[in-house]
């Protein structure tokens, strides 16, 4: 127990150090910081699950743009620290699929590797799990957000809150809307599933009505969805006639693949005629902004949520890195990812030992204490990041025949309140 205690001890001693590190600041700690690791040595090896390719495959470059950042910011730092030892990060393309991301994970675990960032689907987490607690690899995705994996004492550790947060901001969104009949849409995965149901959950609490007539699809998905469009037209048709089209809105939980269904909806007139609203897995995609799908998703008001990191000078270093990598505005999990890479580090340099269970026995008390640029790393007892608000992006059209996705409002998880700053 001694030990353990020590090791804490010296962990926020070098949380109180990093703080500000690579934004200009350093906040001063109370005692003098420990002499640097001495049993740590050479290349460090963070295995990163990444969908460079897939379904996900926009979110994973985006992230590996900030894991490359914050592995450079952590190796500077190690150097100023005369440490023998920096950050290796051994990125493989899962594809966004749960088999491959699988594989990846045993062959990197086959070199030695204990520490994971990623995967990044619900999907993929589910099906590494049993081999990640089996081995004791340590698992932390910046964006796996299905409430069946949060569980206590696993090796999964998530740097976002889960879908029962999220379910409710999208019930919100749909009641303040004037919707009362839902016809929900969605992928068949472990996210699709546990999203719908948290949405489905609050949203009656609220007095409003499911159809009990669903669409819900295989992964992977199908290339065109002529037969799911049409099945959708007929339910919201039906519900359309009874209740008026202001009453009826469609959830549409998906990944990349809703620009597909997109085409095939706008073939059904009574599908224009009703509200459509979204997911952090269809936020911010840039195949929505093509005029064809853009003009859909702007005129049914697609409304999407996503979680919001905290503001502050790391989160702009990390955006403007991205933006300038990528040429373009990235989601929200970049800053988790660029956290969860100095969190690893911090735990590292306070056990002085590359170890995945030491890793864990301080995990969270290094978290609680670092303010990174997504903010204040909070989990709970299940590994899952604390409720956090939610910001809500739609398609508009700025000037005629151009789409761009914008920041419309701020939903409040602890108020339970929208704010606006478009109204639609």
């Amino acid at each position: 127990m001694a030990a353990v205690t020590k090791t804490v001890l010296t962990a926020a001693v070098i949380v109180s150090l990093l703080v500000g590190v690579g934004i200009g600041y350093v906040v001063a700690p109370l005692v003098a910081p420990a002499a640097p690791p001495v049993g740590l040595k050479g290349d460090i090896s963070i295995g990163c699950l990444a969908p460079l390719t897939g379904d996900l495959g926009m979110y994973g470059e985006n992230s590996k743009a900030a894991l490359e950042l914050a592995a450079k910011d952590v190796n500077e730092f190690l150097g100023k620290m005369g440490a023998e030892w920096r950050i290796k990060l051994e990125i493989e393309d899962t594809g966004t699929l749960p088999a491959t991301a699988l594989e990846k994970l045993t062959t990197l675990h086959g070199r030695g590797v204990e520490l994971y960032w990623g995967p990044m689907a619900s999907s993929e987490v589910t099906a590494i799990k049993p081999y990640a607690d089996a081995n004791g690899l340590l698992i932390f995705s910046p964006s796996s957000t299905a409430p069946a994996l949060s569980i206590v004492d696993d090796y999964i550790y998530r740097a976002c809150p889960n879908d029962l947060v999220q379910g409710p901001a999208i019930a919100r969104l749909m009641w303040d809307a004037g919707v009362t009949h839902v016809v929900p849409v969605w992928r068949g995965d472990a996210w699709g599933d546990g999203l719908k149901d948290a949405t489905e959950k609050r949203f009656k609490e609220l007095g409003g009505t499911f159809s009990e007539e669903v669409v819900r699809y295989a992964t992977p998905p199908p290339k065109e969805f002529t037969l799911e469009a049409t099945t959708l037209a007929d339910i919201v048709g039906r519900l359309v006639a009874e209740h008026g089209a202001d009453k009826v809105g469609v959830l549409y939980i998906a990944f990349g693949e809703f620009t597909v269904f997109f085409m095939d909806a706008k073939k059904h007139d009574v599908l224009w005629d009703v509200r459509w609203f979204g997911s952090d897995g269809t936020c911010l995609y840039p195949g929505a902004t093509e005029p064809e799908v853009g003009k859909f998703a702007a005129d049914v008001k697609f409304v999407n949520t996503i979680y919001a990191p905290s503001f502050s000078p790391k989160y702009m270093k990390v955006k403007e890195h991205c933006e300038a990598t990528l040429g373009r505005t990235p989601d929200c999990y970049v800053y988790g990812s660029y956290d969860i890479v100095w969190i690893y580090s911090l735990c590292l340099m306070a056990t002085d030992k590359y170890d995945a269970d030491a890793v864990m026995e301080v995990l969270p008390d290094i978290a609680k204490s670092y303010f990174g640029a997504s903010g204040w790393v909070i989990l709970g007892p299940e590994g899952d990041r604390a409720p956090a608000d939610y910001e809500l992006y739609a398609i508009l059209e700025l000037t005629p025949g151009t789409y761009e996705w914008a920041k419309v409002a701020l939903y409040s998880g602890a108020a339970d309140e929208i704010s606006w700053a478009i109204p639609l």
